[in-house]
């Protein structure tokens, strides 16, 4: 989505899961049609601590479950200016393909923390091309998504190492699974 832009704007949600307590997770679950005692006794067991579970397999659902009204009027406005939007658990993008619109800021920031959640400023970006435009540990300043350089490389190592049988048991699977993560974007990149 975020192919061909000419600036980015990414910022995060301040510890996103142990700031969503249980209340959220429950009410969200609630709206689902769950039953008040079964939301709780679900709620229950995916939080720790009376907050969402960072780690959990549950908590990406969730965390979509509850983010789902802001997504809405994220969406909302990206529509309203022209850009894309996308979200990640607490990782919230935009980019545009025209000027980029200040204003968007202070309206995105309004959406998440008038639900309760702050901004962390010290992860907020905004990248303009011909600079490096990375999403989700992807380049996106052209028209095709792109593995960094670093990656590529240590993707050449992994499939040496792999080829000369020097890879362990115990790094099989993760090896593996960055071998097939490149492969899968190199697949997307084919296609377009």
């Amino acid at each position: 989505m975020h192919c061909g832009a000419k600036w980015l704007y990414s910022v995060d949600i301040k510890d996103f899961f142990s700031s969503t307590p249980i209340e959220k997770v429950t009410t969200s679950l609630m709206a689902l049609g769950y039953p008040g005692h079964g939301a709780h006794v679900i709620a229950k067991l995916c939080t720790y601590g009376g907050n969402l579970s960072q780690g959990s397999p549950a908590s990406p659902v969730l965390s979509n479950l509850i983010f789902k009204d802001a997504d809405i009027e994220l969406e909302s406005l990206a529509k309203e200016y022209q850009v894309q939007y996308t979200r990640y658990a607490d990782d919230i993008i935009f980019s545009g393909k025209d000027v980029f619109p200040s204003e968007i800021k202070d309206k995105i920031h309004s959406v998440v923390e008038s639900r309760g959640w702050q901004m962390s400023m010290e992860k907020e970006r905004y990248a303009e091309s011909p600079n490096r435009l990375k999403v989700y540990g992807l380049l996106v300043h052209g028209e095709r998504p792109r593995l960094t350089k670093r990656y590529r490389n240590k993707i050449r190592a992994y499939a040496h190492l792999l080829e000369t049988n020097k890879i362990g048991e115990l790094d099989l699977a993760r090896v593996k699974g960055h071998l097939a993560y490149a492969r899968s974007v190199e697949e997307v990149d084919s296609k377009i």
